[in-house]
């Protein structure tokens, strides 16, 4: 069990505060583009779909700590803040070797996952 576990403690399913979409954010970074945004979001929700099942599944701390980094850098970059934050969170925390734990976080990321892609849908086509 990674040692970061005891000083980071998983936080609970709780709502997370800020704006789901950043989409001011998000039309900066694609300078407006409408086919960039489609392709971004298109690539950042396939992101999200493969990490919906990777929280689910036991892992090393290496692993999760990769899984992690790379989806609150991901979900930073396209304005899905609270995602980011979560992911933030739960990298620090380490890879949670309890099955409940795991579960909880899948239910929160699936739920916020949800929610950016329904405020994203304007920019798929």
């Amino acid at each position: 069990m990674s040692s970061a576990l005891h000083k980071f403690p998983l936080p609970q399913a709780a709502p997370v505060p800020g704006a789901v979409f950043d989409e001011v954010h998000f039309v900066r970074q694609t300078f407006g583009d409408p086919d960039l945004q489609n392709e971004i979001v298109g690539l950042f929700l396939a992101q999200v779909n493969e990490a919906k099942q990777a929280f689910t599944r036991p892992m090393t701390t290496t692993a999760w700590r990769f899984l992690t980094h790379t989806l609150k850098g991901a979900a930073a970059s396209v304005g899905a803040n609270r995602i980011a934050e979560l992911a933030a969170q739960w990298e620090l925390a380490g890879s949670p070797q309890d099955p409940e734990a795991r579960t909880r976080i899948a239910d929160q990321f699936m739920a916020e996952a949800d929610a950016f892609q329904d405020a994203a849908k304007n920019y798929l086509r």
